[in-house]
């Protein structure tokens, strides 16, 4: 039997009345910027003396009076789909697979890399999450007038408002909707976690999703070419240690090299210096995690290195902008600061907070344009692809 998306409206009715009734008796989930998907959201602050884990934000939990969910899996082992659907297989599909509308027209779309896709093709997402509208302006200010008029639908995703928007697909995480009730509203295809390791998986899968896959190979072909065009500008100094940071109210953390700035050092060829050359088993062997590792303020020593890139989070909000600036200027005035001699050498670099959310391909290509500047002096000739 393969999934069907034929409900009557007066089912999707009692769906959502009955979603009401159990989320009234929960505590809404508090939204925040750094509520963002883990793992890119801010790391937790620690107060422990060594290096600590920065623990991922957890799902909200689930509604108690939900109904059981009536629809079978999107696509089946053998990839069988019904009429006006496409099969799609991708590793980093939860299930593996999916079966997606053809031409989609009122798509939600609840990360920055399918958000960033739809903006780039002129299709704008009908709905996002309000953490996004509050970044995305900021990081991509091209598109800020557009995002404008986009609907937030909270974080996680209000399912009484996606169902109001009436979506004939849902592009989403594990954390960023329910999954399972968002199954009754509309198609949905849902990534695991490793959407954010690296620019490349969260959005060659939803290009995947969309059709798109020519234009991906476009871009990945673009991206190359301008690697290759900073590799040939660093020369030598391709070999010295780059260290990356985030700075926050919640501390300060480490990112090690499967992050997403991370990942480009890499494609870039860059090292890191020896505490942050870990990777997977030996990173959570050194420290407990493999990705994000806080820091205490007696152990910045980790952090030095032959240049140092450090940022915080972009928003749009003055107060929360203020604050993390403070925070920033303040650890700029620390004796543990200025005692790194990355610090004292003049390579220290404090740059815009798409650092924070490289895990797309436009602002993947923002951190090329920071290496240039501040690594060789020059600029990339190579520009950008332009889907307009």
């Amino acid at each position: 039997m393969r999934y069907s998306h034929k409900l009557s409206s007066l089912m999707v009715g009692l769906l959502i009345a009955c979603l009401l009734a159990a989320c009234s008796a929960s505590t809404p989930a508090t939204e925040a910027p750094t509520s963002a998907p883990a793992p890119t959201a801010a790391p937790a602050p620690t107060t422990a003396p060594e290096p600590t884990a920065a623990p991922e934000a957890t799902a909200a939990s689930e509604p108690t009076a939900a109904p059981e969910p009536t629809a079978e899996p999107a696509a089946s082992a053998n990839g069988d789909c019904e009429a006006g659907f496409r099969y799609v297989e991708h590793e980093v599909i939860v299930g593996g697979s999916a079966c997606v509308p053809i031409n989609p027209e009122r798509i939600i779309a609840l990360d920055m890399a399918s958000v960033e896709l739809l903006l780039m093709i002129d299709h704008p997402p009908v709905g996002t999450a309000n953490w996004l509208l509050e970044e995305l302006p900021l990081l991509l200010p091209q598109y800020a007038e557009t995002l404008s008029n986009i609907p937030g639908l909270g974080y996680p995703a209000e399912l009484e408002k996606v169902a109001s928007l009436k979506p004939d697909l849902i592009l989403a995480d594990e954390a960023s909707i329910d999954v399972e009730l968002a199954a009754h509203i509309a198609p949905i295809v849902v990534a695991s976690p490793r959407l954010y390791d690296k620019w490349q998986n969260g959005t060659q899968l939803w290009s995947e999703v969309l059709d798109l896959g020519d234009t991906y190979a476009k871009m990945e072909e673009n991206y190359n070419r301008r690697i290759a065009e900073l590799q040939a500008a660093l020369g030598s100094s391709v070999d010295s240690t780059v260290s990356i940071i985030s700075a926050t109210t919640y501390g300060v953390s480490m990112w090690l090299p499967n992050t997403p700035p991370g990942s480009i050092l890499s494609d870039v060829g860059l090292k890191r210096p020896q505490s942050q050359s870990f990777i997977g088993e030996e990173a959570v062997a050194e420290y407990g995690a493999d990705q994000y590792i806080s820091l205490s303020m007696e152990r910045l020593d980790l952090i030095d290195a032959d240049a140092l890139f450090y940022f915080t989070y972009a928003s749009t909000d003055p107060s929360t902008a203020e604050s993390e600036l403070n925070f920033v200027k303040d650890l700029e005035q620390q004796p543990v600061w200025q005692s790194l001699n990355v610090v004292k050498n003049g390579r220290s670099f404090f740059v815009p907070g798409y650092w924070w959310r490289s895990q797309t391909y436009l602002l993947a290509n923002l951190v090329i344009d920071d290496l240039f500047t501040y690594l060789t002096d020059t600029k990339a000739t190579t520009p950008v692809l332009s889907l307009d």
